[in-house]
């Protein structure tokens, strides 16, 4: 309380107070500049996690403190984000990037500083009454009264954002980078920490490329022309065929929803499960009828006891020409409706269960019948080890972001085409016809 009345009634010693702690950020944004050269993801996770906390409480304690940030947020803008995604920034991107969900939650201090002392002193105000009485009995405090202010103050803070980002999206030729951008799960992997056990950690390139596809920049050091004839470009790398990375990117999901699964307690999860061959001549036109049908998934005991529940999981890139002009929200639905025209009556007549389609974008986001599933495995989970449901669903979408992205980060450097080489291949060496030096005793 004391260091308060001095900030309050003495406005020298509050300025050089505060200027001199906010040098002492400085030198910290500027360390965490070097680490970010060679661990950006690291750097990221520190300042988003840890640093930026160091100056809230001036903040929410301090008032009239607002362009004493200003050397802070210069050495953000111009210093650490420069070093972690390895670019300058525009003016439009530094607003992006201060934007939760849509933007990287790297927020301005000139901006919070303000907003964050008022939130505070609404949210303290009915404590601060009770020291000034000197009041010594804690039930006096009315915490329904603070939890409600708290909640309100949320909706405020919410409603700001919302239109700093209708207002930025206005300024946008290409609007659907933040439509996609602010999906439900596309940021998870932002937000988690960079655990070599989970499989969390990304290199300096791998980091830096995924946030060039979550902001459609242009990807560097790639060939201009791809090896099935077309030229490279974000969209392409994402959809081309040639070295079998697409495939490779819908097995990883495959295997990660069947481990999600078997913890929840389903049973008899398989991968690849062959469907009862059919004449088919009773189901309904365009149903997939061959003997050799699979599905990616079947499980029992997802939705209901004993019920059997076949799943196909599908991966689409919202910018590919097929889907570009389709809003975001009918793009899932119509691969939902692709999927179940094909498989469900099948499903239903002659396997007697119920079938789900997985719809996955390349840019993170669900269709609601997958996002049902994750709900539904995550209740079942947290049941079962007695966790926070918050925590299963936010695991739950982080091991499936990161399942994702790994594959989807090798579409954009993976090897395509054949490779050349002038040296006879391994495989067709015989060892036995091998020379041997000579070896001449003397």
């Amino acid at each position: 309380m004391s260091f308060r009345r001095c900030c309050w009634r003495s406005e020298k010693f509050k300025n050089n107070y505060i200027k001199a702690k906010v040098q002492g950020w400085i030198e910290d944004v500027k360390e965490l500049a070097n680490i970010a050269e060679e661990e950006p993801q690291t750097a990221y996770c520190a300042y988003t996690k840890g640093l930026c906390h160091r100056w809230k409480y001036f903040q929410r304690t301090v008032p009239n403190i607002t362009l004493l940030f200003q050397p802070l947020e210069d050495a953000i803008r111009d210093v650490l984000i420069p070093k972690i995604f390895g670019r300058q920034i525009s003016d439009q991107e530094r607003e992006m990037f201060s934007l939760p969900f849509s933007g990287m939650g790297i927020q301005n201090p000139v901006e919070t500083s303000d907003s964050e002392f008022s939130a505070s002193m609404a949210i303290t105000t009915n404590l601060t009454d009770l020291i000034l009485q000197r009041t010594t009995d804690l039930d006096q405090l009315n915490r329904s009264e603070m939890t409600g202010v708290k909640i309100s103050l949320t909706g405020k803070r919410n409603e700001g954002f919302k239109e700093r980002y209708d207002e930025l999206v206005s300024k946008l030729s290409d609007t659907k980078v933040l439509e996609l951008a602010k999906e439900k799960g596309s940021y998870s992997w932002l937000s988690a920490l960079p655990l070599r056990r989970l499989g969390y950690v990304l290199n300096k390139e791998s980091f830096r490329d995924a946030v060039r596809l979550r902001y459609n920049w242009n990807i560097p050091n790639i060939p201009r022309q791809c090896s099935c004839g077309i030229q490279n470009d974000n969209d392409h790398l994402l959809i081309c065929k040639k070295g079998g990375y697409v495939h490779i990117r819908h097995d990883a999901l495959v295997q990660a929803e069947g481990d999600i699964m078997r913890e929840a307690g389903c049973k008899n999860v398989q991968i690849e499960q062959h469907l009862i061959p059919t004449k088919g001549d009773h189901l309904r036109a365009r149903t997939e009828k061959g003997d050799q049908s699979r599905m990616d998934i079947a499980a029992t005991g997802v939705f209901s006891p004993m019920e059997r529940t076949f799943f196909d999981v599908r991966v689409t890139h919202p910018n590919a020409p097929s889907n570009r002009l389709i809003p975001l929200g009918k793009l899932y639905v119509k691969h939902e409706t692709e999927k179940k025209i094909k498989y469900e009556d099948r499903i239903n007549q002659i396997e007697k269960g119920s079938f789900c389609p997985l719809i996955f974008s390349t840019s993170g986001g669900v269709g609601s019948l997958c996002d049902n599933l994750h709900k539904r495995l995550a209740s079942k989970i947290a049941i079962k080890r007695k966790e926070s449901y918050g925590n299963v669903i936010r695991f739950i979408r982080t091991k499936l972001r990161f399942a994702l992205l790994r594959t989807v980060l090798m579409c954009l450097r993976g090897i395509r085409g054949k490779q050349y080489d002038h040296e006879q291949p391994l495989a067709e060496v015989s060892f036995g016809l091998i020379p041997q030096s000579p070896f001449y005793e003397v």
